[in-house]
């Protein structure tokens, strides 16, 4: 293949992939962590299945734990089987975010061949011709250091002589994470009901005697007897 073949071929490959980034000679990666917590507190209304249907303070919500998930309940671990209407549920969700930043270097040193619209052709002191597009998948410009600064290789010319180290930097990847911790707690006992005992009259006392309301009915008994006889006369 001529000189001007293996250029054309360089160039066509910058339309269609970044060639150079399988030709990466270190990397480095940084990460960053994103953590936030939730309070998850209710009143168990419902289970069916894996569906835990909780009453809090702003109303009902519905929960899938997945699958295995154990809950506290008396200092054993259960599964939501064992999660019964009318519990307390106590939980604190937590999320965590990883974010991580890859970047690639290189070090590599050659004569600028050509320059297309996407990127440029580089040929080593063997000959060899190696492709390099100006953005790298995450839309940055890739650039190379030398003597301590960075230059865009889109600034570059044909014929430029180019050595230093090239660096490409990848879309950052995310990782979600979910943990769960929570606590079952079985509903309070409801109290005994209040035994009321039948009212019972109250007896007289031994001293009491019924000779009183004998008096009482001799004397009206009398009375109706004087009424009657001054009826007759």
């Amino acid at each position: 293949m001529s000189a001007q073949s293996r250029i054309a071929a360089c160039v066509l490959s910058l339309a269609f992939g970044p060639a150079a980034l399988a030709q990466a000679t270190g990397a480095t990666t940084t990460e960053s962590v994103a953590q936030k917590s939730r309070n998850i507190s209710g009143v168990v209304e419902t289970v069916a299945g894996n569906k835990v249907v909780l009453r809090e303070a702003d109303g009902l919500h519905e929960y899938n734990p997945p699958a295995g998930f154990k809950f506290q309940l008396d200092g054993r671990d259960v599964g939501v089987d064992e999660i019964k209407p009318g519990m307390s549920i106590n939980a604190v969700v937590t999320d965590k975010v990883i974010t991580r930043q890859v970047t690639l270097t290189r070090i590599e040193s050659g004569t600028v061949a050509q320059v297309a619209p996407g990127g440029i052709v580089l040929k080593d002191q063997n000959g060899d011709l190696k492709s390099y597009n100006f953005k790298d998948p995450a839309g940055n410009d890739i650039y190379f250091a030398r003597d301590g600064k960075e230059v865009p290789l889109r600034n570059v010319k044909v014929g430029d002589r180019l050595s230093g180290t090239f660096v490409t930097t990848l879309p950052p990847q995310k990782i979600s994470q979910r943990s769960a911790v929570a606590k079952a707690t079985e509903p309070s006992a409801a109290p005994e009901p209040a035994v009321v005992a039948a009212a019972t009259p109250h007896k007289l006392p031994k001293t009491a005697s019924p000779l009183p309301l004998i008096g009482l009915l001799a004397a009206l008994s009398a009375g109706i007897a004087l009424t009657l006889r001054a009826a007759r006369h």
